[in-house]
């Protein structure tokens, strides 16, 4: 499936409203369902922390 940068509000660190974010996926609580948004900026530093949370947990080459 392909996403598209659309206008809306970051629910990442800046919290910044009316600006260019992506969907991320649902937010799922209490039976309930949201749009998981992001801008460029808070996904990249997302990217960055999974990146480093990988690489500290790849199997060590023999």
């Amino acid at each position: 499936m392909r996403r598209e940068w659309v206008d809306g509000d970051c629910w990442l660190g800046c919290d910044r409203a009316g600006i260019r974010v992506i969907w991320l996926g649902p937010v799922q609580w209490d039976g309930q369902h949201a749009p998981f948004m992001a801008c460029a900026s808070c996904l990249a530093r997302l990217m960055r922390q999974a990146d480093a949370y990988w690489m500290d947990r790849r199997p060590v080459a023999a």
